[in-house]
């Protein structure tokens, strides 16, 4: 079991890396998150109003897909964040080619990590929270070499007496996006309302998507480089 994580060494390097990080991160998680969302709320099967009318069809294609998808940019700003603390010169390009190799991998890791996740969310919410803090180092342990069912079990190991804290850490670093995804909402739904009014609804519907992607794409940086630290922090 690691000692106690210390919240101002993951916020004072989370931070620095986020800023030493962001201009080469954001075009990656631009291409894979950014423009899938796009393309999916232009392109895709209109969202039901309640969650008891989600179809499977609905689910695979709004949910699941960009996830999937987005593993790519995560792996990919992970391993940038780990060399990059590491000492280790390797381009944005190459780490996103190590990132496609280790998709499969990634994708079926995060799939083993969402059983436990899924059911401690069905039971009361709290435990499956906890649960997702145990289980937040195993995409960079894929990325360090090991298979999904390994990544699983030590990551569950690394994170003991530190699950609490890891996931408080993500979502506190995190939170401020509340407020940025909140104002890119009211952003993008003036443009539509706006562009609707002079009949071109069309273009705003692209403008609200492109916020609320530009917006996402900015957290997925965010997130990918506490989830380094956090990773980093736990291996010391």
């Amino acid at each position: 079991m690691a000692g106690q994580l210390s919240f101002p060494a993951l916020w004072h390097d989370t931070v620095a890396d986020t800023r030493a990080l962001m201009p080469l991160a954001l075009p990656v998680t631009a291409a894979f998150v950014l423009l899938p969302g796009v393309a999916i709320d232009l392109f895709g099967p209109p969202l039901p109003k309640t969650i008891v009318a989600m179809t499977p069809h609905i689910i695979l294609i709004e949910l699941v897909l960009p996830a999937l998808i987005a593993l790519i940019a995560q792996g990919t700003v992970v391993r940038v964040t780990l060399d990059r603390r590491r000492g280790r010169s390797r381009s944005v390009g190459e780490a996103l080619i190590a990132s496609l190799r280790a998709w499969p991998l990634l994708v079926a890791a995060v799939m083993l990590s969402a059983v436990p996740i899924g059911l401690g969310l069905l039971a009361l919410v709290l435990p499956g929270i906890y649960v997702a803090g145990r289980l937040t180092p195993v995409v960079p342990l894929v990325l360090d070499g090991r298979g999904p069912l390994a990544a699983v079990e030590e990551s569950w190991a690394m994170t003991a007496g530190n699950g609490w804290r890891v996931i408080a850490f993500i979502l506190l670093f995190s939170g401020w996006f509340v407020v940025l995804s909140a104002a890119g909402a009211i952003i993008g739904a003036g443009a539509a309302t706006m562009f609707a009014a002079v009949g071109a609804g069309g273009a705003g519907a692209a403008i609200a998507s492109t916020v609320n992607g530009l917006v996402a794409a900015l957290f997925a940086v965010v997130n990918a480089v506490a989830v380094a630290t956090v990773y980093r922090q736990l291996t010391a």
